[in-house]
């Protein structure tokens, strides 16, 4: 009879020591899955390299225009640019761009332009930051309202002269149709009211959107 309990005593001593063994196996065993599932989870691949060959963009524009008296100023407005791609570098832009300044007893200043030229791509598509530089040439035109004041009527003065601007910007890859214009830095040149020179500076932000199946 003791050896009977004798027996079953260290059969339960043998079960309760292998309970926390068992356990300890399952942690790790967990523990390790989990690790192995976080190495093997798959990156998300970048966007696929974009074909179209059309493009469209509109954004934010600020200008920084020199009046005919030399004196500088900031101008708000906006752009829009219809871009096609003649080779995988190079493409045609067209651009139009406004801007505008209320200066009181001085006019309401607008700014316009119309320019088209080549724009390089030096990377092409294939990456999530797309750099291009562009050269454009075109008219621009000069418009500034003044208001009636101290006795004299109000009036409106215009001009309009050959303008070209050049520079560049980047764009970041949203997704294969849209993507956003980050930044564009432009120097132009105007020559409004008989100026021989007058520099302009325009930083542009925006929305691009590509089309089109070649």
């Amino acid at each position: 009879m003791r050896s009977m309990m004798r027996f079953f005593a260290l059969v339960s001593l043998l079960w309760l020591m292998a309970i926390p063994a068992a356990a300890q196996s399952t942690s790790s065993s967990s523990s390790s899955s989990q690790q192995t599932q976080q190495v093997e989870a798959p990156q998300e691949a970048p966007p696929p390299p974009v074909v179209a060959p059309y493009e469209l963009s509109a954004g934010y524009s600020f200008r920084i225009f020199t009046q005919p008296t030399s004196a500088r100023i900031g101008m708000n407005g906006g752009y829009g640019s219809f871009d096609y791609k003649i080779l995988s570098r190079i493409s045609a832009d067209a651009e139009f761009s406004a801007a505008f300044r209320g200066q009181g007893i001085n006019g309401d200043l607008s700014i316009y332009s119309f320019l088209v030229g080549p724009q390089i791509y030096p990377f092409k598509h294939r990456r999530k930051f797309t750099p291009f530089v562009h050269v454009l040439l075109g008219e621009g035109f000069y418009r500034n309202s003044y208001p009636a004041y101290g006795g004299f009527p109000a009036a409106v003065r215009t001009d309009s002269s050959f303008s070209w601007e050049g520079g560049g910007g980047l764009d970041l890859t949203h997704s294969p149709r849209l993507a956003i214009r980050v930044f564009d830095i432009d120097y132009a040149q105007t020559k409004f009211l008989g100026n021989l020179s007058q520099a302009n500076y325009r930083l542009s932000i925006g929305i691009v959107y590509r089309f089109g199946q070649k």
